[in-house]
This record gives C-alpha cells, sequence and structure tokens, in this order.
C-alpha cells in the first residue's frame, strides 16, 4: 500500500477556511501560492513520485511543471472542503442528461484520484440523485473532525470510510444501495486491501487496480459509469464519463477504465493526484 507522508492538520484547514469566508474565495485562491511553494520546498518525497511519474508517463519534467502540479493539488483539497459549505457556487461542465441515463437506474461509479472528484456531490444534488461513495480515507483524524462540522447543504451523498466501517457493516450498505438503485462509488486505482488488487498495464508498465467495482458490477448487473472531473479554472470542472456493460469480463472492463484514464492523463498530466511511485507498489 501507498505510503505518502501526510501534511496538514485540522488546525490549519480551520484557518483556511476562516480566511476563505472573510477575505473571499479568490484572496485565498491567490494565498495558495505561498502555500504551494511550502510543499513545493519540503515534499522531496513527492517530487521524487512526480519525476517517475512524467518519465513514465512520457513527458518531461521542469521545475514550474512540478510547481504547478502541487498548485492545482491545494486547489482541488480546498475545493472538497470549500464546495461542503457553499456547492452552488460551484459549475461542473457536464452532459446531464446523458449521465443521468448512465445512473437512474443504479450504477457503480469509478472515481480515480485525478481531477476533483468530490464535485459529484454538486452534481448528485442537482440533479438528486443518491451516491454512496466507499472508501479508504487516509487524511489525518484531525481533518476528518473538521470535514465533518462544515455545514452540509446536500444530504445526496454518503462517505463511508472503511477505517471506520466493518467490511460486513460496508457490505450490507452496499447491498441497500444496489436494492435503493442508488449510485455505488469507489476508487479505481486504489485498492482498499493487497487481495482484492488486480494487475493491468498502464502507460506501458504493470500497476495494481481495484478489483472490488467490477466484481460488484458482475454480481448485481449493474453498469460500471468511469467518472474523471477536471479542474478548468477557479470553481469550475468539466465532468467526463465512460459507461461499461456488466456483461463483458472484469479484464476487459478494466481495460476499458484504464484507457480512459490514460487518455484523460494525457491531456491533463498535471492533475494525478496519486503522490507516490504507483508503479513501483505494483
Amino acid at each position: 500500500m501507498q505510503k505518502t507522508k501526510q501534511r496538514g492538520s485540522g488546525r490549519v484547514i480551520r484557518l483556511a477556511l476562516w480566511f476563505y469566508r472573510t477575505f473571499g474565495y479568490f484572496s485565498f485562491f491567490i494565498l495558495l501560492y505561498p502555500i504551494t511553494f511550502i510543499y513545493y520546498i519540503k515534499a522531496a518525497n513527492v517530487k521524487r513520485a512526480l519525476k517517475l511519474y512524467y518519465k513514465q508517463i512520457g513527458v518531461k519534467y521542469t521545475r514550474w511543471r512540478y510547481f504547478e502540479h502541487l498548485r492545482k493539488f491545494a486547489v482541488v483539497m480546498t475545493d472538497r472542503f470549500i464546495s461542503k459549505c457553499d456547492p452552488q457556487s460551484y459549475s461542473i461542465i457536464i452532459d446531464r442528461q446523458e449521465a443521468i441515463k448512465h445512473v437512474k437506474d443504479g450504477a457503480i461509479m469509478i472515481f480515480s484520484h485525478f481531477g476533483g472528484w468530490s464535485v459529484a456531490a454538486e452534481f448528485s444534488q442537482e440533479t438528486n440523485l443518491r451516491v454512496t461513495v466507499i472508501m479508504k480515507e487516509v487524511i489525518k483524524s484531525d481533518i476528518k473532525a473538521v470535514e465533518a462540522k462544515l455545514c452540509q447543504n446536500t444530504t445526496n451523498v454518503k462517505i463511508v470510510d472503511l477505517t471506520q466501517t466493518s467490511v460486513i457493516d460496508a457490505s450490507v450498505i452496499i447491498a441497500k444501495a444496489i436494492l435503493n438503485k442508488e449510485i455505488i462509488a469507489m476508487m479505481g486505482d486504489r485498492a482498499n486491501n493487497p487481495k482484492h488488487a488486480i494487475k493491468a498495464e498502464f502507460f506501458g508498465r504493470e500497476a495494481e487496480f481495484n478489483k472490488t467495482p467490477f466484481e460488484i458490477s458482475k454480481k448485481s448487473k449493474l453498469p460500471i459509469v468511469v467518472f474523471f472531473s477536471t479542474y478548468i479554472k477557479p470553481r469550475v470542472y468539466k465532468a467526463d464519463f465512460l459507461k461499461i456493460n456488466p456483461e463483458e469480463s472484469i479484464e476487459d472492463m478494466l481495460k476499458q477504465y484504464t484507457k480512459a484514464y490514460e487518455d484523460i492523463i494525457k491531456k491533463n498530466p498535471d492533475q494525478w493526484f496519486n503522490l507516490y511511485d504507483f508503479w513501483a507498489e505494483s
């Protein structure tokens, strides 16, 4: 499993939110530049990992590219918190009718550590879709506590943290969501347990992915909907999605997912947020 050092604290997040509420979003957006520079100086392990990443995908690494990569990560992480307080201030470019058609009768949605997956909350509120996100949170406990206290303007998204939920309880939650024709969302690029990992070629080298969403899709006959949320500009994201037929084999479904993942990364290489040596983990 990945061993990226966790940075930040609940105190820093509370300070950031105070700054946002006091001076507004764009003042805070400018503040992210010096914050990013501090991370740029200190995060040597992330720098090594991103050098390997850019080499693997065939893109030239530069110091400015590295800084921008960190800055966009900071923006997306900030939006994760702020969007919970003020979801209506965010815009998502998406073909809503087409997306709703794919998930209205239930679906297994695959997110990835790319761009801003959390904007799905705003989309679900607009369309009255219910989403249950099953994932293992790796952020610090004091940051989780701050997030839990934030004003929630939507009850449509439920996050089930596998660090605090048993496998049996999570299975019951998933079963209920399937019966209620809800969307079950999982991360496709990180397995919660090594025994749930499956290997596939990714940018010409073998890497591990999460087998669980594909297994659930096969058993439930629900389609896979791969969802990518790309950061465009402050408070604006673009959503791309791909529907995968559950009748196909797990290997074929995985290939379609990894191909779509490669394509979106090629367009936006600085929005990959697996900030560790992804291929070495295999």
